[in-house]
Parts: C-alpha cells; sequence; structure tokens
C-alpha cells in the first residue's frame, strides 16, 4: 500500500521548520527553539505537536496581538514568576525551564510560574530537560485561569486524573521521565 506520508530526514525537517517560523517573525534563535520542540514531539510520536503545530501558531487569536520580551515580574531565592510577553509558550517554557535549572543547580529546589503566554506543547519536553540536568521536574499547567495555582499531588479532587509528566533522577547516569495521573487541589497563590 503507497503511503501519501512525506519522509524528512531530521535536518529536513529542522531547514522547513525554522524557515517557516523566521518566515512568520520568528528570529534564528526562537525559530531553532520551537523547531527543536515540535522535532522532539513528532520523533516521540505525537504528530499533532510535530511540524504541523507550527502552522497553528499564527492561526492563534493571541499571534496577531503585540509580543514583547519575557520579564521577571516575581522573584526570591527560590522561586520566579514570568511574563511570557504574549510569547509562544514553547518559547516561554524553554527559558522558563533553562531558569527554573540554573536556579535549581544553586539552590536545590525552584518554583518558576508563567503567565501571558499560550501554546507551551509537550510538558514533558521541559521535564526531559530538567532530568538531564540531572534534576527532578514536576511541571503543573493551567490553561483554564489567568491565576497562579499550586497543586498538592496527594489529595483528591473530584474530576480529575491528568497526566503530568515528572523527571526522575537516578543515582547513575541515567535519567527519565515518566507520566502519570495525579490528583490535585488547586490554591491561589
Amino acid at each position: 500500500m503507497p503511503s501519501d506520508r512525506i519522509r524528512l530526514s531530521v535536518a529536513e525537517a529542522r531547514g522547513h521548520a525554522e524557515r517557516a517560523l523566521r518566515g512568520i517573525g520568528y528570529n534564528d534563535e526562537e525559530a531553532r527553539i520551537i523547531a527543536d520542540h515540535a522535532i522532539d514531539a513528532a520523533l516521540c510520536g505525537y504528530e499533532y505537536s510535530g511540524l504541523a503545530k507550527i502552522l497553528n501558531i499564527p492561526e492563534h487569536h493571541r499571534f496577531q496581538r503585540p509580543r514583547g520580551p519575557i520579564k521577571v515580574l516575581r522573584e526570591t531565592e527560590v522561586s520566579t514568576l514570568l511574563d511570557g510577553g504574549n510569547n509562544v509558550g514553547m518559547l516561554v517554557m524553554y527559558h522558563a525551564t533553562r531558569a527554573a535549572i540554573e536556579k535549581a543547580t544553586s539552590r536545590g529546589v525552584v518554583i518558576i510560574g508563567v503567565t501571558n503566554s499560550w501554546m507551551s506543547g509537550r510538558s514533558a519536553y521541559y521535564v526531559e530537560m530538567i532530568a538531564k540536568a540531572n534534576l527532578v521536574g514536576i511541571r503543573r499547567r493551567d490553561t483554564n485561569s489567568g491565576r497562579a495555582r499550586v497543586p498538592l499531588p496527594e489529595a483528591d479532587v473530584a474530576g480529575g486524573d491528568r497526566d503530568r509528566p515528572r523527571g526522575i533522577r537516578s543515582a547513575g547516569d541515567a535519567s527519565g521521565v515518566i507520566t502519570m495521573p495525579v490528583n490535585g487541589v488547586n490554591f491561589w497563590i
């Protein structure tokens, strides 16, 4: 049976993705970050979050709004709240994750919050970044509210289990990410 799929190498996919992203206004670094995320999703079997996801970016209702820089709204020694500047979440969450890794490496624990961002992509991508840095990561996403929330995984809440990626650090060189259902209760902070 002939396939109607187009097969691309990773290098070809990266070239097409970065070119398309530059064509809609992203600079070289931004295009690389977003393309890496989309290619990783495709290689993990999430085709809808792969290269096709790039087509959703300019179609999103927030894309036409002005974008600003990602900036710190509040910060303590172990926490940071970032304003995503109305940037696509795949870009904002990459920078938030890098900030979390940097802060956790020196402080041991960190909480990073992000607001004013949209379409963050595959959660495990960011937790994998954290696990590769030999740290443990838990990502909580709230798409229904503009308010920051903190989950309590041990609580039993009606309405539901959702898969949440968790980064796991081992004693050796191996680290990984598991996804498991976790009940959560939300507290306003």
